[in-house]
């Protein structure tokens, strides 16, 4: 197992075996929760011959058991007597002496607080979700709580303040997909940690709504991670959802056939912070959708679109932050003058749009040029949306030079069936098949 510090819980087996204790001791007295972890220690992960798997069993043990107020005579007993025996340091002294002093120090520090008043017994709580909400297929209504909270999704879908809390006491729909079981118990294998997976539909609703049909139902769009999906985790607890006045609407079975999973995305009830909520990010996910049209946004809100498409994943850790930012800049004049060129000589441009405007492109007799989409949005498939869009209005004649450096743009032409008219060592002119 892994070690990262010479304190007494640095250490993958005291990091796993915390978990355990909590459940074990949650579920037993003391006694019998001590004789259950012995007997899985010894059988599971080690006995006194290895003596470095020991100590970091018996000390976290013995450290646990002090902090919840619950320290027996006889273990705090055997970690002092393995203190001052030296149990263990041998393979300590192997690290050098700087090490052994330091592993030293720590053992002495957990000895005076071993021998010290332990803390008035504690309430032991797990710190898992062991209970499984709903049934598979249950679709639910649940309400939005947005007074008092900021919105925080405003760079994925702008929305003022007071948009946001005038949704108060709206519901959304969700689906419950599965509950999955992330973690169990190697000694109470029935205690396991739940997480729910849900799927979010579209729609705000005034109240909860009745007798809808769920073929109607559409998707919302969650978009955190590199895949936007309407699936996320989120605790599976219900007492979260009884706080949001929840309600089961129907079950459908049926619709969970056709669902993609994907492991994306998470909303978690319990976090309410400055820059993060649940409903901020239900309500970012509703309404979207995928749009192309003539640009119609400001230049320093098209300036942001491609200084953010040029910047993505292209940071060189060969040279310092000013070069890369350098380099940036330099780009960034070059991009901001071929659009300025394009649009002098009679072009105009385009954008697509999800939620705001993430990506745009320009078209000048039927040159189809300067195609930027936003790093974030850059792997689901905007950039072949605006293309093809940009294929539809620019007529007959239109084509796109791309540069055989750029993998992404030649595997774009690719999916569009796209022909190679003209080809160069450096750029090949791509036209409708």
């Amino acid at each position: 197992m892994g070690t990262w510090n010479t304190g007494i819980t640095g250490n993958d087996t005291a990091k796993d075996l915390y978990t355990e204790y909590s459940v074990v001791f949650c579920k037993f007295d003391v006694e019998e929760a001590l004789r259950r972890i012995d007997d899985y220690v010894r059988a599971e992960v080690c006995d006194e011959s290895d003596e470095e798997e020991w100590c970091n069993y018996f000390y976290s043990l013995a450290d646990f058991m002090w902090k919840k107020g619950i320290l027996t005579d006889s273990v705090r007993d055997k970690a002092v007597e393995m203190i001052d025996g030296g149990f263990g340091l041998e393979l300590w002294a192997e690290a050098g002496q700087k090490t052994l002093d330091s592993r030293k120090k720590k053992l002495a520090e957990f000895r005076e607080k071993l021998i010290s008043p332990q803390p008035p017994k504690k309430k032991i709580k797990l710190n898992v979700y062991t209970e499984r909400v709903f049934d598979d297929g249950d679709i639910i209504a649940v309400q939005l709580k947005t007074l008092g909270k900021p919105y925080t999704e405003s760079k994925q879908r702008p929305m003022s303040e007071q948009e946001f809390h005038a949704l108060d006491g709206k519901y959304v729909l969700m689906q419950l997909v599965k509950c999955h079981a992330s973690w169990s118990s190697r000694i109470v294998p029935e205690v396991k940690d739940y997480w729910a997976y849900f799927r979010l539909f579209d729609g705000i609703f005034d109240s909860i709504p009745e007798n809808i049909d769920v073929s109607e139902l559409k998707d919302a769009m969650i978009h955190q991670g590199q895949k936007i999906s309407s699936a996320f985790y989120c605790e599976s607890n219900l007492f979260y959802f009884k706080r949001r006045n929840y309600k089961i609407i129907c079950n459908c079975k049926d619709s969970l056939s056709t669902f993609e999973h994907t492991r994306n995305n998470s909303i978690f009830w319990g976090i309410n912070k400055p820059w993060i909520n649940p409903d901020s990010q239900l309500v970012a996910a509703m309404g979207l959708r995928v749009e192309c049209s003539e640009y119609a946004g400001t230049v320093e809100e098209m300036e942001n679109i491609y200084r953010a498409a040029n910047q993505c994943r292209r940071f060189n850790y060969n040279l310092s932050r000013e070069e890369n930012e350098a380099r940036y800049a330099e780009e960034e004049n070059i991009i901001a003058e071929n659009i300025d060129a394009a649009l002098a000589g009679g072009g105009k441009l385009y954008s697509i749009s999800f939620g705001k405007e993430i990506g745009i492109v320009t078209i000048n007799n039927g040159h189809i040029d300067n195609l930027y989409i936003e790093g974030r949005y850059q792997q689901n498939g905007f950039g072949t949306r605006l293309l093809e869009y940009a294929f539809s209005v620019a007529g007959n004649e239109a084509y796109i030079d791309v540069a055989t450096t750029d993998k992404r743009l030649l595997h774009i032409c690719d999916k569009l069936g796209l022909v190679k008219a003209e080809e160069n060592e450096y750029t090949a002119k791509f036209v409708k098949a």
